[in-house]
């Protein structure tokens, strides 16, 4: 399974399916980095001895259809797994506020996606968004006074911002691409997001939070997405199949020193940050690994799997610490 365009499950497929439509009926600092490694499917890195598992520095959330659909789950550092939602339509892209008090998620359960909001517990439901359009791929602001998402309401998929409340809806990307996984940068001003130019053809870009000032930090005929600021901002890891093989890598703001940190057969997907910097989550499928979450230092080392299950999980979002 090629998990390049995964985390737009169910909402990219949904977008693009909406856009072929339309097209044919009218046209604290970061340690450095050394060498990338070789990781396995356990942990291991040193060749004289086997370091301890890592342990999650906080709780993670993600999305998985390990019952039969995609909903929300949230692993806790000791291992305990809590479903959050169980509902027919698809949840999906947890994201959690920045004092943890909620969880920002998209969900098809009203028809076409839209954005959610709920406590950590799975309670206090409340609908951000309401359109018969596809909404979805939260993020917050670090002051959780807004969130940035994605929409297709205007024809083609464009990254909105919109109040916590729901006021002030704001679109700040216009292009005839389609633009998707904003994230915003530690101090507010900034959003990173990656761009369809076509084919397998996504970049990294960046922009000013108000929309001005976009430049492309990456450009590869490859696909390159998921991109996520470090707590410090002074990274921006995202997977890449520019090696053969989709793989997480970090670079600077500014898109200079790529530096690749995975490089097993079953590759790397939706990296996100630990709240201190120090861990990066991710996501690894092959023949023999279920589509699972994984661990490792933000070097690349020390690569813990986090969860076996036949199912998909997917969408790793660490809870800031308390």
């Amino acid at each position: 399974m090629n998990l390049t365009n995964l985390h737009r499950r169910p909402f990219l497929l949904g977008v693009l399916a909406l856009v072929v439509a339309g097209c044919s009926s009218a046209s604290s600092a970061t340690p450095s980095l050394p060498a990338a490694t070789s990781l396995t499917p356990e942990a291991s890195v040193a060749p004289s001895a086997t370091p301890a598992p890592l342990l999650a520095k906080s709780a993670i959330a993600f999305s998985s259809n390990r019952d039969g659909n995609d909903e929300i789950y949230v692993l806790s550092p000791d291992g305990t797994l809590a479903r959050l939602t169980d509902n027919p339509g698809k949840d999906a892209h947890p994201a959690w506020s920045p004092d943890g008090t909620q969880i920002a998620f998209d969900s098809e359960r009203g028809g076409a996606s839209d954005i959610y909001l709920m406590k950590p517990d799975g309670t206090g439901l409340t609908q951000l968004t309401s359109t018969p359009d596809h909404e979805g791929m939260p993020a917050w602001s670090p002051d959780g006074s807004q969130i940035a998402f994605v929409s297709d309401r205007d024809g083609n998929a464009e990254i909105y911002v919109v109040n916590a409340d729901g006021t002030a809806l704001k679109r700040i990307t216009n292009d005839s691409v389609n633009d998707f996984a904003p994230a915003w940068s530690p101090d507010g001003t900034k959003i990173v997001f990656d761009r369809d130019l076509g084919g397998v053809n996504f970049e990294i870009f960046v922009m000013n939070a108000d929309g001005s000032g976009v430049a492309n930090l990456t450009n590869n005929p490859a696909g390159e997405q998921g991109p996520i600021w470090s707590p410090d901002g002074s990274r921006i890891a995202f997977n890449s199949d520019r090696s053969g093989g989709d793989r997480i890598y970090l670079m600077n703001p500014d898109g200079t020193g790529v530096t690749q940190l995975s490089d097993d057969p079953a590759g790397g997907f939706f990296p996100a940050f630990s709240p201190d910097g120090s861990q990066i989550a991710f996501v690894r499928n092959g023949a023999t690994i279920p589509t699972d979450l994984f661990l490792m230092n933000v070097d690349g080392t020390v690569a813990t799997r986090l969860t076996s299950d036949p199912g998909e999980d997917i969408d790793p979002a660490f809870a800031p610490l308390p």
